[in-house]
């Protein structure tokens, strides 16, 4: 007799079994690290170290590959939520906080560009991966923000400079794009047409989905549930019409979280937090993350991705440090804020991946030195965030929460 109902052999891994193995041991992972006092993110990324070559070895890594739709579900919900906690009237008010951004952010591109042409990079390359350079992971920088439930000064201006130099790496990449074009021989048109329609296409997609949530909104119970569940299926579609287009997630997903915080005309929106998926989504954006780094480029390009990573470091905190006491932060204050910028995670690797997809000779020659540095702030980076804001007097210590009354903030 055949049995015909029972499942055939050998078994297929499928997308809601990875997602569910990745999810859990990623949760694990996490409460271990924060047994031993350090992020939980940490756990996250070992896990997919861990779990990377065990992958490889089944013959499971186009699957973790294909599993980028996670990663990006991830962080357009991390760049949502960080380009709505971008204050457009405060950079207004206080000039120093804009003067800040705009200070570690050029000075960490001037770093890392006068580093990689010493190292015989090209111009161009070493543009693009100095751009790149300027970003700070925003997923580190808001977990740690909610684990240490951080609050003040030192934490709001972190995740302002988080949006904006994110924000001005994708801008320059995207123009920097126009002349990787025009070296690799493409026409003309292409090296001009190509950045402006990424550009362009960004905003306006990020403004129509923010102006379709205040419309749907509208029409709509004001109750944060509802809202809820609008909010996370327009980032969700968002995502995916960002991909369809072949539009640069990053600049769209912080566009439309900016257009729909920034509003003069009302508020038709509620401000809920996605806290609830966004945990899940995080857990897995670390964990595929750490799975997708190749443990042989730590050892191909670990120079070359020290002195990338001490010229980054060495850019934000003089950024930082120059500027913010200007405005009225100690040096303490200032510290600790220069530390908080540290993290170069997944909003980095995506930039990377994209620019390599779109010119190969970049992906070729800076792989192993980026993914090296990548792979050392996985680790280095929450530790960074975690004591800079400690440093600032702005985290509860683990326990006191509960007695000063202070709940979890908004991931």
């Amino acid at each position: 007799m055949s049995a015909t109902f029972l499942p055939s052999l050998p078994f297929q891994l499928s997308f809601p079994l990875l997602f569910g193995v990745l999810l859990v041991a990623g949760m694990l992972g996490g409460e271990i690290a924060r047994a031993l006092r350090i992020p939980r993110m940490i756990g996250y990324a070992v896990v997919g170290f861990v779990f990377g070559p065990i992958a490889g070895a089944m013959g499971l890594g186009s699957l973790i590959d294909e599993a980028r739709i996670f990663v990006d579900l991830a962080l357009g919900l991390v760049l949502f939520d960080l380009g709505r906690r971008m204050d457009l009237k405060w950079m207004r008010r206080d000039w120093s906080l804009l003067a800040t951004g705009l200070a570690e952010s050029l000075l960490t591109f001037i770093a890392v560009f006068v580093t990689l042409e010493a190292l015989d990079f090209r111009p161009v390359l070493a543009g693009l991966a100095a751009a790149i350079a300027m970003t700070t992971s925003p997923a580190v920088v808001l977990l740690i923000v909610h684990d240490t439930h951080s609050e003040g000064q030192v934490t709001e201006r972190a995740l302002n400079l988080c949006a904006l130099n994110g924000l001005l790496a994708s801008v320059i990449v995207t123009i920097m794009l126009g002349s990787a074009h025009y070296e690799s021989r493409m026409s003309l048109e292409t090296a001009v047409l190509h950045p402006l329609y990424l550009f362009a296409g960004s905003l306006f997609l990020g403004a129509s989905m923010a102006w379709s949530a205040r419309v749907i909104a509208r029409a709509i119970e004001r109750d944060r549930e509802v809202h809820f569940s609008l909010l996370a299926g327009l980032v969700v579609a968002a995502v995916g019409l960002a991909t369809l287009l072949k539009l640069p997630v990053i600049l769209a997903l912080l566009s439309f979280g900016l257009f729909a915080r920034n509003d003069e005309r009302g508020y038709a929106l509620l401000n809920v937090s996605l806290a609830p998926i966004g945990r899940l989504l995080y857990i897995v954006l670390f964990v595929i993350t750490g799975a997708s780094l190749p443990a042989g480029a730590l050892a191909a390009g670990f120079w070359g991705g020290l002195a990338l990573i001490a010229a980054r470091a060495a850019g934000k905190l003089a950024g930082v440090m120059i500027v913010a006491p200007l405005g009225g932060l100690r040096l303490q204050q200032a510290a600790g804020l220069g530390l908080a910028l540290l993290p170069m995670s997944s909003l980095s690797l995506l930039l990377q991946h994209d620019i390599a997809r779109l010119y190969p000779a970049f992906g070729a020659a800076l792989s192993a030195i980026f993914l090296s540095a990548i792979i050392v702030m996985e680790v280095a980076g929450p530790l960074a965030v975690q004591f800079g804001l400690k440093l600032a007097g702005e985290t509860i210590p683990e326990g006191e929460e509960t007695m000063t009354g202070a709940g979890p903030r908004a991931a």
